[in-house]
């Protein structure tokens, strides 16, 4: 038994390359520009986001080929959204990409449920579940300020959130805005106010506060269960 659980922890699990290319699409985020470097920089990072969450998260054969479907034009309307410069292939793109999130995401909390012991791995799995989630309503927000760019106000004196999702003022400060309201922090320095952003504001805040609360319980549950039959069988 003991061989079994060792070879079940492993050290990089089926979830560790999908942190790792959200943690760096997330980081780089802070410090694009709007070159063309840049640019391609960031497109690269998404695509390889997109491969590593259908990988990790659909591992059916039918799944799998569903979100190779999906990824596929997401990537291409990035790349012709910042070709043409035409809002409305961003707003496609950011509706395309939500429904990818909210796609793989499912699958990702499938499969982590169906762990039958708390492993890294699992709580590995956890993690990317609320990474994806901020990335979701980030392109859902980008998606209201390029519909309605008055969609939201700012405390402060400078440039409100732009509709493109690259550069300091355009990505980052959207990434910014969705886990901010997600961990309901409140800074209070971007403000929803349109009935659009208001709503996925809240809704954000209520997913943030079911998430940790009812997935965080599932897994200390399932720890103690595992702990139990352990102690039962010795």
């Amino acid at each position: 038994m003991d061989r079994t659980d060792s070879s079940n922890q492993r050290p990089l699990g089926k979830f560790t390359y999908l942190l790792g290319s959200l943690l760096a699409l997330l980081i780089v985020a802070a410090f694009i520009g709007s070159d063309p470097v840049s640019v391609t920089i960031f497109c690269l990072l998404v695509a390889v986001v997109l491969l590593t969450a259908v990988v990790s998260a659909c591992r059916r054969h039918r799944t799998l080929g569903l979100g190779l479907v999906l990824a596929i034009p997401v990537v291409v309307l990035n790349v012709a959204g910042y070709v043409t410069g035409n809002v409305m292939v961003f707003v496609i793109h950011n509706m395309t990409i939500t429904v990818f999130f909210a796609f793989v995401s499912y699958h990702l909390l499938c499969a982590v449920l169906d762990d039958r012991q708390v492993t890294l791995d699992t709580i590995v799995g956890a993690v990317c579940l609320y990474l994806l989630a901020g990335l979701l309503w980030t392109y859902l927000y980008s998606t209201i300020i390029l519909l309605s760019p008055s969609a939201f106000q700012l405390a402060t004196a400078v440039d409100p959130p732009r509709a493109s999702p690259f550069g300091n003022a355009g990505f980052q400060q959207l990434v910014y805005l969705s886990f901010v309201t997600m961990t309901t922090l409140g800074y209070g320095d971007i403000t929803p106010v349109s009935a659009p952003a208001q709503t996925a504001s809240y809704f954000q805040a209520v997913f943030g506060q079911l998430f940790l609360v009812v997935f965080v319980a599932r897994l200390v549950a399932l720890h103690i269960a595992v702990a139990k039959r352990r102690q039962g069988n010795t």
